[in-house]
């Protein structure tokens, strides 16, 4: 869960949203302008795990014959695939 503050008040407690855990959402009149996620000191064990994913991802990209790129590229043709739907239906209206 995120805390969300103005930009002034961002501003003035900084020091005290570094020290906390959770992310915060700054914005200005009532829109998101930007998102402060305080880094974790000790993040040995989320690296860890972080590393066991990208091995395991690796493998299974070795297994299906792609890389990283393809992959890229295929959910990158999907998402532009998925915006068009919704004028395609609306312009056949």
């Amino acid at each position: 869960m995120s805390v969300t503050v103005g930009v002034r008040e961002f501003r003035q407690d900084l020091a005290d949203y570094i020290d906390q855990a959770e992310p915060v959402t700054v914005t200005r009149h009532g829109q998101t302008v930007g998102l402060f996620i305080p880094v974790r000191r000790d993040r040995k064990a989320e690296i860890a795990a972080y590393s066991e994913a990208a091995k395991k991802a690796s493998a299974l990209l070795e297994q299906l014959g792609m890389t990283e790129d393809e992959v890229v590229a295929e959910f990158d043709a999907m998402r532009k695939a998925r915006r068009k739907e919704p004028r395609e239906a609306a312009s056949a209206s």
